[in-house]
């Protein structure tokens, strides 16, 4: 035999072996992968089959994890919109009726303090703090003082309550279980008192300052004021004034008398009768006595909003107990302020972005230290104490809320505003915006535009500078303005359903270009309007122009100049973004925004959804980036607003994009980004030319 005819035999045998051990062996269904063995003249085909594929293996089920609780007091405010919440009475009161006293149904309010009177009842709430993990048992305890009977009401529910029956320190505690265990016990101590009110005797000798600055504002004069019709005369408020509007305007309202101190005891101790309209009216004219003089001690000790009204019952603290309590929760404003009615402020800010978006937990960690000056309520406050030192800025968790913008004590501002006139540490020299400056706060870049070249852009909102007129990189032109920074709340507006003219909204006041459009006081009144349903969501400290759902935008501020139009978007005067059709402001904006990103994308920019500044820049070898894309990247940023992101639920959120600024100012959203386009050579060739 010779060579040839063994390399022969050989490959036969070769594969005769192959394909019995593929026989031998059965496999998935698998591609193979054919190998080219050249031996001399002969030619041999070689097969490599892979080894078999593995199974995939099932995801492993993440181990369960207890539960970690959250223990709250629950704030109950007089809002009908929170009627399971409502803690009513049914209470006689006094008027000019022939028939004598009317009868009405009244509620009371629960602050959410953990220093309460005795004898009214507490409401706990708790929860998982992730909302993920279930909680399948809870379980309250609740240790009382020496004498106290108090019990729980559910031992075992979400939500429970009991009503403190003595003065003394409760202690509440709280364990959520799921079938991975058990949380940690989450506590909180309860302390109950009785009222002793007299701010000047009482609060004096040791807050001197603070009770000074209360005694020039509403609260510590409004029931004295009231009762004498001395706020706007016979024909005004005190006309309608009755017994039921005192439940906000003394202290310690509660009714029937709790023994606790509160007004309503005064009330019982003296005999003290409210007096009639007329009683009202005739004091006003000297026609009769002053209500307010001939009034026992023991019910003006009571009277108008003092402090144990917001900081809880002082009977221990005058004994030298640390027990009155301080918070920036809403719920001590709500209390009044959340009545329903006319007084519907804080079912309003419930519907604000303030209330439900300003999320304090993006802002964590020592790097966004700088971040607590808007994202936290206590961050603010100090922030417009010590507005350059960073450190000095607390970063308590907290929502934007009441007292963040409203200073409880200090009258020195309209509507004690924490700030009014200029504002103070903006990126751009800002000009006196009345009521607006505590908008312009937060609400602007946080960087300049000649940070640009840096890759340092702009924050969320560059709102504070379109309407000052600044703000973007203008590449050495001048760039136009629309007239809202100029024109709109520089002066006090007129009240439209006064013919007269004599009436102004927001007090008289410079009410700024923010707030005009976003507070405006004059919300829907028509029951049957199909918008009435919207009241809440729109206008006044709701701070929106549109309805929560998008179908109803509140033009209201707007009549004035541009008359009953139905919506903002109003209609361009030529095609800006060069796709042949002349359409809303709005549509313009969004359609150069689009064609601007398409050049940002073909010059390497990639978009990402989560964390500043949303986007990743193409860096050459030394780390830099070409300056015409940072110019134009920051003029996105500034005209976008409101970057696209992931929201709490996973989903992608699509951002403003440019809906903010085709508002506040038009002419100076699209002159910037036609400049950057152009700066790009990306400018569409039939766009009409809105830089000049």
């Amino acid at each position: 035999m010779n060579r040839k005819t063994l390399v022969i035999l050989a490959g036969v045998l070769l594969l005769t072996a192959i394909v019995i051990v593929s026989c031998a062996q059965p496999t998935p269904e698998v591609k193979t992968v054919k190998e080219t063995v050249v031996v001399k003249e002969t030619v041999v085909v070689k097969e490599t089959v892979p080894p078999p594929t593995a199974a995939p293996q099932p995801t492993p089920t993440p181990r369960p994890l207890p539960p970690t609780a959250k223990l709250e007091i629950v704030n109950v405010p007089m809002n009908y919109r929170d009627a399971g919440d409502f803690i009513t009475v049914t209470i006689k009161y006094i008027t000019d009726t022939a028939v004598g006293p009317a009868t009405g149904v009244a509620a009371m309010a629960l602050t959410g303090l953990n220093n309460v009177p005795i004898n009214m009842p507490v409401r706990l709430a708790a929860k998982g703090v992730d909302p993920t993990v279930p909680v399948t048992r809870t379980t309250w305890t609740l240790t009382t003082p020496p004498g106290s009977q108090a019990k729980l009401k559910d031992p075992n529910a979400p939500k429970t309550e009991f009503t403190p029956d003595v003065v003394g320190t409760y202690k509440v505690d709280v364990v959520l279980a799921n079938a991975a265990g058990s949380s940690p016990m989450a506590s909180v101590k309860i302390y109950a008192g009785t009222f002793v009110g007299d701010n000047a005797k009482n609060c004096v000798p040791c807050h001197r300052n603070k009770v000074e600055e209360w005694s020039r504002t509403g609260h510590a004069n409004i029931f004295r004021q009231e009762i004498d019709n001395l706020i706007d005369g016979p024909q005004g408020i005190g006309t309608h004034y009755a017994e039921r509007c005192i439940i906000c305007h003394t202290t310690g309202w509660y009714y029937p008398p709790k023994n606790n101190g509160g007004f309503n005891d005064a009330v019982a101790k003296t005999g003290w009768k409210f007096p009639t309209w007329k009683q009202i009216d005739d004091a006003y004219a000297k026609k009769g006595p002053s209500n307010w003089e001939t009034a026992p001690a023991e019910v003006k000790a009571m009277a108008n909003i003092q402090c144990e009204q917001c900081h809880g019952p002082a009977s221990q603290h005058l004994k030298g107990e640390k027990v009155m309590a301080t918070s920036l929760s809403d719920g001590v404003c709500d209390a009044c302020h959340n009545t329903g009615g006319t007084h519907i402020r804080g079912g309003e800010l419930k519907n604000s972005k303030h209330y439900t978006g300003s999320s304090f937990e993006e802002i964590t960690g020592p790097a966004r230290q700088v971040c607590a000056r808007c994202h936290s309520g206590a961050g603010y406050i100090s922030f417009l104490k010590n507005p350059t030192n960073v450190a000095a800025w607390d970063n308590e968790e907290s929502h934007i809320g009441c007292a963040v913008c409203h200073d409880p004590h200090d009258d020195k501002n309209f509507a004690q505003l924490r700030i009014v006139g200029k504002p103070v540490e903006l990126p751009f020299e800002a000009k006196d915006v009345g009521l607006s400056a505590t908008c312009f706060e937060c609400h602007n870049a946080r960087t300049k535009p000649a940070d640009a070249v840096k890759s340092t852009f702009p924050h969320y909102a560059s709102n504070a500078e379109f309407l000052s007129d600044t703000g973007g990189v203008t590449y050495g032109a001048t760039v136009p303005n629309s007239p809202h920074g100029m024109l709109v709340g520089a002066n006090p507006v007129p009240d439209p359903d006064d013919k007269t003219g004599k009436t102004l909204l927001f007090g008289g006041q410079k009410p700024g270009p923010c707030v005009v459009c976003h507070v405006w006081p004059k919300l829907l009144s028509d029951t049957t309007d199909p918008n009435y349903k919207y009241r809440l969501e729109v206008g006044g400290h709701s701070f929106n122009v549109k309805s929560l759902d998008g179908k109803f935008e509140y033009t209201a501020p707007c009549k004035s100049c541009h008359g009953d139009i139905k919506d903002f978007n109003l209609k361009a005067k030529a095609d800006y973004d060069g796709n042949g059709k002349v359409e809303g402001v709005k549509e313009e904006i969004k359609g150069l925004l689009n064609v601007l990103w398409k050049a940002l994308e073909a010059k390497g920019v990639k978009k990402v959804e989560t964390g500043y500044p949303y986007a990743t820049l193409p860096r050459d070898a030394q780390g830099n980036v070409d300056d015409k894309i940072d110019n134009a990247f920051y003029n996105f940023r500034t005209v976008y607003g409101v970057m696209w992101g992931v929201g709490p639920d996973g989903k992608p959120t699509p951002g403003n994009e440019g809906a903010a600024q085709a508002m506040h100012n038009f002419k100076r959203s699209c002159a910037l980004l036609q400049l950057s386009l152009k700066d790009l050579g990306a400018l569409p060739s039939a766009a009409a030319d809105c830089t000049k």
